[in-house]
């Protein structure tokens, strides 16, 4: 049955990925299309052909098929997950009890300033929450370029800081290989992020919020607690010379969410026992009368309960909705998952001559070995333009290379030359952006395997992303070193390939798939 994605999912899917990306392409091959297949005639009715639902299948029997389910790094960050929740719910009671036993220690001499409560545990999460809205709202207005705020661009410039301090003193004392790995981590962070970042961020917001509810019935509970077992009395002064008058005037219309509900004068006090309840310093409290003085805690514990703990389970429900909006609203078209998809759609073929059709193979899907011929797959294809470097790009044959990607589902729509020069990359890159890519499966990139990735085209690959938009699917494909015979050779050096793979994760872009035009056949 399908079912929302939840991040436990995207975690298990990410670890699926990963593990996938150290096996053949055939041995894929034939394991997606079985996937589907055995999926096939178990729920022939309820497949929906689209990525989203094809890819919960496919997780689905990933996870069947591992011997240890419970270990899963989903299973583990749904368990932590729950197990931190906990946590900060009693992390949040205890502090915000603490908070309020604390605040309302009251000797019998001072009033407590009832101004000191609003500004400490209502205005400032009033105050936070108007932030969220607002730029939550701005953002919705599609104001994108939405300057940050004070604390969270200082808590960007130290962040940036220090992690580049970090990166500094690490790699002075790591290897060449080390640091490539270290690099390559980061890289998959940021091409994590980029991709299910929103989805990974909401289940954190609604752990803030959960502290924050465990916070605010911490201090419900204490100033409840010290209000019905001690003798508290309420006052307010202030510096700033405001009338009595206009502190009533903005307390019933901090009321206004609740006094419908309370008879006149429980909902908030009077003007009467406003001004009864005012502290001038050097007249002291002899004068105040009791009434007064008792009479803010019914408004204090209601601004409480409407202004903090509401404001934060209204948080928590937006967090909850916003987690499933982002599920719904997952692309699933990285490299990756595309490869997936079209091996389980497509039959595991060989270009030898076309089988006669049969009645079976029209009315259910066919073994995992179908066979056409060359046009059939080109026609069955999907067109990408294809880059190749200057020094191979007169060497190769374009009908063999159209045969290769044809075996990956991709028709070479236009090929062109690249690494020739500065200004010739540049002038290809204006060529580039000016292409319409709708109907296009994307760009595949020729690169020769035993030559190290140069800084040189990597910051290409980013200048070909920013002209292309960030969707667009790259495919990097590498082969070996030249024969005397062709320059289409498989890769021998699986070392040599890693070294590509650090190097491309590296840059973090999640549409970037890396792997090798011939696979050598297995012994």
């Amino acid at each position: 049955m399908k079912r929302n994605w939840q991040y436990q999912d995207i975690i298990d899917l990410e670890f699926f990925l990963r593990q996938d990306s150290n096996h053949k392409g055939s041995v894929l091959h034939s394991r997606d299309r079985q996937i589907f297949l055995q999926h096939f005639e178990l729920q022939r009715q309820d497949i929906p052909v689209v990525p989203s639902a094809l890819m919960q299948l496919w997780l689905q029997a990933r996870r069947e098929e591992h011997p240890e389910p419970n270990t899963l790094p989903g299973t583990i960050a749904r368990e932590a997950h729950a197990l931190l929740r906990l946590v900060l719910i009693i992390f949040g009671l205890i502090s915000g009890g603490s908070a309020g036993l604390f605040f309302f220690t009251y000797a019998g001499t001072t009033p407590v300033n009832v101004l000191h409560f609003l500004v400490l545990f209502v205005f400032t999460q009033v105050v936070f929450t108007l932030i969220i809205l607002l730029r939550g709202g701005a953002l919705r207005l599609g104001l994108k370029s939405l300057p940050p705020t004070l604390s969270a661009r200082v808590m960007a410039v130290l962040t940036k800081k220090i992690s580049s301090y970090l990166l500094r003193q690490t790699h002075k004392n790591l290897s060449a290989e080390q640091r490539l790995g270290v690099n390559a981590t980061l890289g998959q962070i940021k091409a994590t992020n980029a991709t299910y970042g929103s989805l990974l961020l909401w289940p954190l917001f609604q752990l803030i919020q959960i502290l924050a509810i465990g916070f605010n019935v911490g201090l419900l509970g204490a100033t409840f607690l010290k209000v019905t077992v001690s003798d508290i009395a309420f006052g307010w002064q202030s510096t700033l010379q405001f009338s009595s008058q206009s502190l009533h005037t903005f307390v019933s219309w901090m009321a206004l969410p609740w006094s419908w509900l309370f008879a006149a004068g429980t909902a908030y006090p009077t003007l009467a026992e406003v001004e009864g309840s005012r502290i001038i310093l050097k007249e002291g409290i002899a004068h105040l009368q009791t009434p007064d003085l008792i009479s803010w805690w019914p408004f204090l514990l209601l601004s409480l309960i409407a202004y903090g703990l509401f404001f934060r389970l209204l948080l928590y429900c937006f967090g909850i909705y916003k987690e499933y909006r982002s599920a719904k609203s997952l692309r699933f078209d990285t490299p990756p998952i595309r490869q997936i998809t079209r091996r389980m759609l497509t039959p595991v073929v060989s270009t030898q001559a076309r089988p006669e059709p049969t009645e079976q193979a029209i009315t259910q899907p066919k073994d995992l070995t179908e066979e056409f011929t060359e046009t059939e797959l080109q026609e069955r294809s999907n067109p990408v333009h294809l880059l190749l470097p200057d020094e191979i790009c007169d060497q190769c044959d374009n009908s063999l290379l159209a045969g290769y990607l044809s075996r990956r589902g991709l028709n070479i729509h236009n090929s062109l030359r690249f690494m020739v020069d500065y200004e010739s990359d540049q002038q290809l890159l204006e060529k580039l952006a000016e292409e319409s890519w709708q109907k296009s499966a994307g760009i595949v990139i020729l690169m020769e395997a035993w030559m190290p990735p140069l800084v040189s085209f990597q910051i290409f690959l980013k200048e070909l992303r920013a002209k292309v938009g960030k969707n667009l699917p790259f495919t990097l494909l590498l082969i070996g070193k030249p024969s005397p015979t062709s320059p289409l050779t498989p890769v021998q050096d699986e070392a040599l390939f890693a070294i590509w793979r650090q190097k491309m994760e590296s840059l973090g872009d999640p549409y970037l798939e890396l792997d090798v035009l011939i696979e050598e056949e297995s012994e």
